[in-house]
C-alpha cells in the first residue's frame, strides 16, 4: 500500500520506491531508461533514499495532513509532500 493512506500512529516497513532522484519523480512517467542516455548527472538513488528512506527501514507516521507527511524513521523527523509519499510502498507493521 502507499505510504500515504498510513494514519497518524501507524508503522509500516518500506517495501518499494518508484521514482528516482535524478528526475524529481518524472522520468517514468516519460519512459526513458536509465542508464541509457539519462541526461542527468546525480546517483541513482532516489530523493527519497538521500532522506534515510531507504527498503527495509521501518517508519511511523506522526502527521498526515494536508500535502505533508511527517514520519518518524530511526530517531529522525522527516517530512515529504503527498506525491512523494504516493511513491513509496509499505506494509503495515504492528506495534
Amino acid at each position: 500500500m502507499p505510504l500515504e493512506l498510513l494514519t497518524p500512529g501507524e508503522r509500516g516497513e518500506i517495501t518499494e520506491i518508484h521514482h528516482c532522484g535524478g528526475c524529481g519523480g518524472g522520468c517514468h512517467s516519460h519512459g526513458h531508461q536509465h542508464g541509457q542516455g539519462h541526461h542527468h548527472r546525480k546517483s541513482t538513488a532516489t530523493r527519497a533514499e538521500e532522506m534515510g528512506l531507504r527498503v527495509g527501514k521501518q517508519v511511523e507516521v506522526l502527521n498526515n495532513e494536508g500535502n505533508l507527511l511527517l514520519l518518524l524513521v530511526d530517531e529522525a523527523r522527516i517530512a515529504i509532500d503527498r506525491r512523494m509519499a504516493r511513491s513509496i510502498k509499505v506494509k503495515g507493521i504492528s506495534a
